[in-house]
């Protein structure tokens, strides 16, 4: 089983490390992520890096990072030491709510796309409640780069991402901070094969104080098992588009 939508790295709660990221998802009964350092946020190129290779090495083939870019990264050194880290990025990831200056400025959306294109690897795309990043905000950009596969990660709102997924073979979703409701809707209109799993984790933690980051996955899982049948519960786990 893969969580498609992993952090590591600081965030307003505190730093969660590779090691307690990792085992976490291991306690849960998961085998493989998708990950990607909010530590990135602060700019902190050299420690994303030694945080990615932390998980490679106690995790191998099962890690499959994400180079978060940001605009200050494209704009400096920092997105040529990425590209050099001799870390295999399976993906990039673009945060326009955290990072606004990618709806404003679409010379360097197109450049940051470019980055994607040149390494043929899926975009991950955050989805939200503010104007730079709803979903339909993306729509265009999901018509104009055909040859490239995007993830609306958390599917918000879920009217505007059915019908991007809808018009856009070259998208999909990942439940990431999903309601149920949203993921039933989303397999109700066919779409099941365009479901990616996703947790979020370990930013549960800063909204669920109360369970670890272990049983919030989990209890991930018993919401999707308690709404479908045994096969497309399979299918949305297995369902990935990163390199094994």
């Amino acid at each position: 089983m893969i969580d498609n939508h992993v952090h590591v790295g600081w965030y307003t709660d505190g730093y969660h490390s590779p090691k307690e990221v990792w085992q976490a998802e291991l306690e849960a009964g998961i085998n493989e992520i998708v990950v990607s350092s909010t530590s990135t946020c602060a700019e902190l190129y050299k420690l994303v890096v030694r945080e990615i290779r932390e998980l490679i090495r106690m995790g191998g083939s099962r890690i499959h990072p994400l180079l978060w870019i940001t605009p200050r990264m494209m704009k400096t050194w920092g997105l040529s030491y990425m590209l050099h880290s001799k870390i295999r990025w399976q993906g990039i990831k673009m945060h326009w709510q955290a990072h606004r200056e990618w709806y404003y400025n679409r010379k360097l959306l197109h450049n940051a796309l470019e980055v994607a294109r040149w390494m043929d690897v899926p975009v991950l795309l955050h989805t939200g409640i503010y104007k730079e990043c709803h979903a339909r905000v993306f729509l265009d950009i999901c018509l104009d780069y055909q040859d490239l596969t995007f993830v609306l990660a958390h599917g918000r709102p879920i009217d505007e991402t059915m019908e991007i997924i809808s018009r856009c073979s070259n998208t999909y979703v990942d439940t990431a901070f999903m309601p149920v409701e949203d993921v039933i809707t989303l397999v109700h209109n066919g779409f099941a094969q365009r479901i990616l799993f996703g947790t979020d984790a370990p930013i549960n933690l800063l909204f669920y104080k109360n369970m670890t980051t272990a049983e919030y996955i989990k209890s991930c899982l018993l919401a999707l098992q308690d709404k479908f049948p045994v096969s497309i519960y399979n299918k949305i786990m297995s369902n990935q588009l990163y390199i094994r």
